[in-house]
């Protein structure tokens, strides 16, 4: 019923889990895709171990990565999934239940960070009340979209950032999308690698001048979390 689509490069550290507990939840009619942009550790390896997940090989790029991904897809719905992010049965199943009973198009989840620190339940607090208010989630949070609005918008546009937030704004012209009560789990590895009120406020900034105009080609140059 479901496709899965995980773009990864370079995620030996996070792969393994990510496929284990889907793997515990997906149904026979799930198909699981990841598609690697030619990691330079380990990543392809882990991913070929599990002989049920549909491995494919790209030019770096999430985008690029999501779009070939979502071309390979057998089913009538696409959920992209980061690497890092870890989804629950229960977010499956109601997930399925309402593009069954409702027919929803399109959809997001609400985030939990994976850590027990307080500022995290602030910042993941934030982010969902955004989410609610704007109805325009990101790529962390667990996007889904029905086959045909998404080749209906072209997919996501090739830009090397911002490219969920263009994503979005093109569904949302056409259908509006339906938030699944309950979170996915998100890593907080950006937030300890460069440090939480630093990645906050770059994050906000690149977003903000993104808004403005700033080409996604000059915005990356300032964003070492490019995968």
């Amino acid at each position: 019923m479901i496709s899965i689509v995980i773009p990864t490069y370079n995620e030996s550290g996070t792969i393994k889990t990510t496929l284990d507990k889907l793997y515990e939840i997906v149904s026979p009619d799930d198909e699981v895709i990841v598609v690697d942009g030619f990691s330079e550790d380990n990543t392809k390896e882990i991913v070929s171990s599990f002989p049920n997940v549909k491995l494919h090989i790209s030019k770096r790029g999430r985008a690029k990565q999501m779009n070939l991904g979502a071309e390979m897809a057998k089913n009538e719905y696409i959920l992209f999934l980061h690497a890092d992010t870890l989804i629950s049965a229960n977010c499956l199943t109601l997930m399925k239940s309402q593009i069954i009973s409702n027919g929803i198009r399109w959809g997001w989840f609400p985030i939990k960070l994976n850590s027990p620190k307080f500022i995290f339940r602030i910042l993941e607090t934030g982010s969902n009340i955004r989410t609610r208010f704007t109805g325009s989630p990101l790529g962390d949070q667990g996007i889904f979209i029905r086959i045909d609005l998404f080749n209906k918008v072209g997919g996501y546009p090739e830009i090397p950032i911002m490219e969920d937030i263009e994503f979005i704004t093109k569904i949302k012209a056409i259908s509006k999308g339906v938030e699944i009560k309950s979170p996915v789990k998100t890593s907080v590895r950006r937030f300890e690698k460069s440090g939480i009120i630093k990645t906050f406020v770059t994050m906000w900034v690149l977003r903000i001048l993104y808004y403005l105009g700033t080409s996604p080609k000059t915005l990356a140059s300032y964003y070492d979390h490019i995968r």
